[in-house]
């Protein structure tokens, strides 16, 4: 089967009983894969951002293998972001399937209003503290549109937590890897030492730390890359003998992979004390620098990289922080 772009959309068996089915995205890190896992129910891991381009590669990959949607029995996502998850109602709408995520992606997939009006107060309040100019606070609204733009409010229907049996797939164990989002979740099969990592462990692009709001409301926002390199190193305790990522190849070396990851935070934590040396900086000012060809364009993400690194030194105590009108001015 060929679609207008003229690519095949063909399911490929990657490990027994599952297929990976390629998904086209509209966003910069390019298309996401789809799992589909053969099994006592039929499974999809993931499903792809709501777009007629990502639909039609859904449909006809798994047509490919002799299934077709509303034969799906039950979805699990990796995590909340629109590339994995936007186009979960039209699937569950067509198929009756059940959803499993973790309970931090439950607001995002909703949509939940009054989530959604905390989120945008916690953006508020962190931009304001990292120094970033009012002109450039546009980038909250954004992310409303890119979510209702490339997904469709849906629902959760049972939560998945560390370390339990998916149901109806007794071979496979659910990890926690938070980091990457709150509500990220990797599943690992032993018998063959298999992991669907969505977005933990990607081959070719080191996975980006979002900053996201705290689960309690009244507490702290999470550490995410101290968490990111946390879950990291539980991956890299276990005997895996190849990553199904979220994107791109699977991954067959993830101990040495894991280990340059985390040389690569030690080397930019290195670059913010360089850029310190000279006098404090607030956290967008420290961003330009480390990013000046990307941050006007991604400030979310390259905005949550600068804050990951700065937690890091903050944590050792090797970088210090004053407030002077909300505003954080960091400095050796």
């Amino acid at each position: 089967m060929t679609t207008n772009d003229g690519k095949q959309r063909i399911a490929m068996q990657v490990a027994p009983d599952i297929y990976c089915l390629e998904i086209p995205t509209p966003f910069d890190v390019g298309a996401v894969n789809v799992y589909l896992l053969k099994g006592e129910r039929l499974t999809l891991v993931d499903v792809g951002p709501l777009t007629d381009a990502a639909w039609v590669a859904l449909t006809e990959g798994l047509e490919s293998v002799g299934v077709s949607v509303q034969e799906i029995d039950q979805v699990i996502l990796t995590h909340h972001h629109v590339d994995h998850c936007g186009q979960l109602e039209k699937v569950r709408e067509r198929s009756g399937a059940k959803t499993f995520a973790h309970p931090q992606a439950t607001p995002y997939v909703q949509q939940d209003e009054q989530f959604m009006t905390f989120h945008d107060q916690f953006f508020e309040e962190l931009y304001i503290q990292s120094g970033v100019p009012e002109k450039m606070m546009v980038i909250i609204s954004k992310f409303h549109k890119l979510m209702k733009t490339f997904s469709a409010p849906s629902q959760i229907d049972f939560h998945l937590k560390h370390e339990q049996k998916v149901p109806y797939l007794e071979d496979w164990q659910v990890l926690y890897t938070p980091g990457h989002s709150q509500s990220h979740l990797s599943l690992y099969r032993a018998k063959d030492q298999v992991m669907i990592g969505g977005d933990h462990i990607i081959k070719r692009i080191s996975s980006n730390a979002f900053i996201e709001p705290p689960r309690n409301r009244t507490s702290t926002r999470p550490l995410t890359l101290i968490q990111y390199r946390t879950a990291l190193q539980m991956c890299a305790d276990m005997e895996i003998e190849q990553v199904l990522s979220g994107h791109g190849e699977p991954v067959y070396n993830h101990r040495e992979l894991i280990l340059t990851r985390l040389q690569k935070n030690w080397e930019r934590t290195d670059m913010l004390r360089r850029l310190l040396a000279d006098g404090e900086k607030t956290a967008f000012e420290l961003n330009a620098l480390l990013f000046p060809g990307l941050y006007q364009k991604e400030l979310p993400l390259t905005l949550s990289e600068t804050l990951g690194h700065i937690d890091l030194l903050m944590i050792l105590h090797q970088i210090e922080v004053r407030e002077l009108d909300r505003v954080l001015y960091y400095h050796l």
